[in-house]
């Protein structure tokens, strides 16, 4: 007869093994992991952000002439540069992204919409007097979405494979411009948000701090978006109002 400390062993090998058996069913299997739950939680979490933001106050007619704005994609800058030179994946760089803190022109630039250069953006606003969130890059989301364009660009993302976007999105029932990033992904234009990282909640007087979202949730979560106003980054751009642009034919496809 077995004695009661063989017993006690032999249990504890069946329970980890099926422990094992467990865990490699929910992977092969799509069973969620932690980390998964713990990402979803995030993501519903950043979500209402987007309204909270009061995005930017452009309107559709203020794109129709996309190429001024093509100077804010800046991969060549030596900030932009530096920061690109530290990071090994695309995954990496949305990191990056994810890290800057959004803060509303209100309260950084005292006027209800300005654009910084990336350079300013990433050099200077730590330092601004009027950064609530003193040491941090700070800004909203024009800055964030063009500087990580420039940012991927100086990867080396070719030109044709990722682009600013500007236009209007809705969240919980209210519309408003907005500006995020898509980059060329298995042949499929993926959303990326820059700004669901930190924020300056502008209520309660405080800094929220974020992991933000998941590099591919928007492969099979539908991107918020209203209407698009126009792409661009330092080399094409396209305006779907007007059919313009200097963009590749891809960039007119969803």
């Amino acid at each position: 007869m077995p004695r009661a400390s063989t017993v006690f062993a032999l249990i504890i090998i069946i329970l980890i093994l099926a422990s094992g058996a467990l865990i490699a069913y929910n992977y092969l299997f799509g069973g969620q992991t932690e980390d998964e739950n713990y990402e979803d939680e995030l993501l519903d979490e950043y979500k209402p952000l987007l309204r909270q933001q009061r995005p930017m106050i452009y309107k559709k007619d203020d794109f129709r002439q996309l190429s001024p704005w093509q100077q804010f994609v800046t991969p060549d800058d030596p900030s932009i540069v530096n920061i690109a030179n530290g990071v090994g994946s695309i995954e990496d760089a949305y990191k990056v992204a994810k890290s800057w803190t959004w803060v509303s022109d209100t309260i950084l630039n005292n006027e209800s919409e300005k654009w910084l250069m990336p350079h300013e953006f990433i050099v200077n606003t730590p330092d601004y007097p009027s950064n609530p969130a003193s040491g941090r890059i700070v800004s909203d989301c024009e800055e964030q979405a063009y500087t990580f364009v420039s940012l991927l660009r100086a990867f080396g993302i070719p030109a044709t494979d990722v682009r600013v976007v500007v236009g209007e999105i809705v969240v919980e029932g209210e519309k408003g411009g907005h500006a995020w990033v898509e980059i060329l992904h298995n042949g499929k234009w993926l959303q990326l948000e820059a700004t669901s990282g930190p924020y300056w909640d502008e209520e309660a007087n405080k800094l929220v701090n974020r992991r933000g979202g998941g590099f591919l949730y928007y492969i099979e979560n539908d991107y918020p978006v209203e209407d698009t106003w126009g792409y661009f980054n330092d080399m094409f751009y396209y305006n779907p109002i007007e059919d313009d642009g200097n963009a590749p034919d891809h960039w007119k496809t969803p």
